[in-house]
């Protein structure tokens, strides 16, 4: 038994007589027990450029397991409960023609404002060739925050793409974009 384990059952068995009560005392203080908030989530479709011009928000039209933390109007991920959290980005960019400029800008925002030294820039070496964007940071958020994930390309042949499932031998399909966050503790 680990440290914290012994602590979290001496906390929740004092004064705790029978098994019952002990349930008892855990469903009527649940703040003892550390449950992390986490979540995953995901899109499975082709995000376009919206021009050589704008910033494009990036979509999370899939979810994996959640606990405290939701995604609102596709885009927009929700934290319901305070603290520090690892967020891991990844972004599957491709060029799939036009032009020499193969780079890609993504960055974050917290509450709809961009966070300082953000952004990172990623290139792809040629026309349909493919970056695997990777964004990871820690942050504290706040009780209602959310997080939002933007991309820029100059070429406006870069996408988000997601990839098929393949055969021989059997492979799984890869979203084009996917977040994972957990609450540090």
């Amino acid at each position: 038994m680990t440290p914290q384990e012994y602590t979290l059952l001496t906390r929740l068995v004092q004064g705790c007589a029978t098994w019952k009560n002990y349930a008892v005392s855990l469903i009527n203080n649940p703040q003892i027990v550390n449950i992390s908030n986490y979540g995953a989530f995901y899109d499975l479709t082709t995000q376009t450029n919206a021009g050589a011009t704008s910033a494009n928000v990036v979509k999370f039209g899939n979810q994996g397991v959640t606990n405290g933390i939701f995604v609102q109007n596709s885009n927009r991920i929700t934290f319901t409960n305070g603290g520090s959290y690892l967020v891991n980005f990844l972004g599957q960019f491709i060029t799939t023609g036009g032009g020499s400029n193969y780079a890609v800008e993504v960055w974050y925002a917290v509450n709809g404002n961009i966070v300082p030294n953000s952004s990172y820039t990623f290139t792809t070496s040629g026309v349909n060739n493919q970056v695997l964007a990777n964004v990871e940071t820690v942050y504290t958020f706040n009780p209602g925050d959310y997080i939002q994930f933007f991309w820029w390309s100059q070429n406006t042949y870069m996408e988000l793409l997601p990839t098929s499932a393949g055969t021989n031998p059997t492979r799984p399909a890869s979203p084009s974009t996917n977040v994972t966050i957990a609450q540090l503790n």
